[in-house]
């Protein structure tokens, strides 16, 4: 959680909510957005000098925006830097498949029925989420070309960590690779829709 939130600062100066909100909308498949598990991660990049806050009144309302440091960026560079490992990723409602032969014939199906309709309600807001980003590509990479480089500082952070020479190279890779992780998902959840039919189909072959 740590390096996600890294990660969404080097983006955007944000406060908890926005932090929360962000992972709710684009990475609640990914990781937890729960607000305590956010808090704790939060106080552990503070106590680790890896990002500052930044407090203003809104409306008559005192709020935190955190701001990524110096020794955030490091952190952030070794992280990125080391190769994914997917198998690492534990889901213990994984478990529930494999017990799932103790339950009678019917609560087998059913179960597994429910599963199919929550992946055929994820694959319906993912493809939404792509035909919308597909179509507003553009504005989309200049409205955040814009929006960085009106600060200066998350402008030079991004140009730290990415070495790249100019923003709007930058806003492209990011976006690139945002598009990667939502193919990934669509195929990911397309496979397991498949997978998890074939074996009701066998269920009720049997």
């Amino acid at each position: 959680m740590e390096n996600v939130i890294l990660s969404l600062l080097l983006i955007k100066s944000m406060t908890i909510y926005e932090i929360r909100a962000f992972i709710q909308k684009n990475l609640n498949m990914i990781c937890s957005d729960s607000l305590g598990s956010i808090q704790n991660a939060i106080k552990k990049l503070l106590s680790n000098k890896c990002i500052d806050i930044h407090e203003y009144i809104e409306k008559g309302v005192v709020k935190r925006e955190y701001t990524i440091t110096e020794l955030g960026l490091q952190q952030f560079k070794g992280w990125i830097a080391t190769p994914m490992n997917l198998q690492k990723v534990k889901n213990m409602e994984e478990s529930k498949l494999f017990f799932l032969g103790l339950a009678d014939k019917a609560t087998r199906i059913e179960s597994l029925k429910g599963y199919i309709n929550s992946l055929y309600e994820s694959l319906e807001k993912l493809i939404q989420i792509e035909d919308f980003i597909e179509k507003n590509k553009h504005d989309i990479i200049q409205s955040n070309v814009l929006r960085i480089s009106e600060d200066e500082n998350l402008e030079n952070n991004i140009l730290e960590v990415s070495g790249a020479d100019n923003l709007e190279t930058v806003v492209q890779n990011v976006y690139r690779y945002q598009m990667y992780e939502l193919k990934y998902g669509l195929k990911r959840i397309r496979e397991d829709i498949s997978f998890y039919e074939d074996i009701i189909k066998a269920e009720i072959e049997e």
